[in-house]
């Protein structure tokens, strides 16, 4: 959906983008146990049969947080 905006449930290309916002909770997921780090989420919505998507956006922030972090092998224990 996030690069060819055609609905892989129903094949409709009614689809939208809903862009994420950095402060607003609904948007984010931290990605340390104090929440000082975060990953914003965009939405993908297909307006005909109402299938979703969610993307992170690959900042370099995030992609930093990623490196310093991936050879813990425990990557998913780190999310909150």
């Amino acid at each position: 959906m996030k690069h060819t905006f055609q609905c892989p449930k129903c094949e409709s290309t009614d689809v939208i983008k809903i862009e994420g916002q950095r402060y607003n909770q609904n948007h984010i997921v931290s990605l340390t146990n104090w929440g000082t780090n975060h990953a914003v989420i965009d939405r993908f919505l297909c307006t005909h049969c109402g299938y979703t998507e969610e993307w992170l956006q690959l900042t370099s922030k995030f992609k930093k947080w990623v490196a310093k972090n991936k050879d813990k092998g425990n990557l998913a224990s780190d999310f909150v």
